[in-house]
């Protein structure tokens, strides 16, 4: 199954690497971003191993999540043909900010 990765969630993870290179902490935004990466791959083989996420629940659309190195998580559709990646959230941000925007 195919993975796919929205514009949306490119942009997350862009904003997530641009802050850490920020505080001058470049390798950890390479490692962060590698990892977010191979684990959004990865999800081509096993769909369905993410969480059900409970704060997007009443979108009705059967949003799943990973988490990567403890605090991001990887936000993703199944629908018959492939995986939607919607999101990258850093969840030192408020739950609410997940629910802004077209997950």
């Amino acid at each position: 199954m195919n993975v796919l990765i929205t514009e949306p969630a490119k942009e997350s993870l862009k904003e997530i690497c641009k802050h850490y290179r920020s505080l001058e902490f470049d390798s950890y935004a390479i490692k962060v971003r590698k990892t977010i990466l191979g684990k959004a791959k990865s999800l081509s083989d096993n769909q369905e191993r993410g969480q059900k996420e409970e704060m997007l629940k009443s979108l009705d659309q059967g949003h799943r999540y990973l988490l990567v190195e403890s605090h991001f998580k990887i936000i993703y559709l199944i629908d018959e043909k492939r995986v939607i990646v919607t999101d990258i959230f850093d969840t030192h941000q408020h739950p609410d900010k997940m629910l802004k925007g077209d997950r």
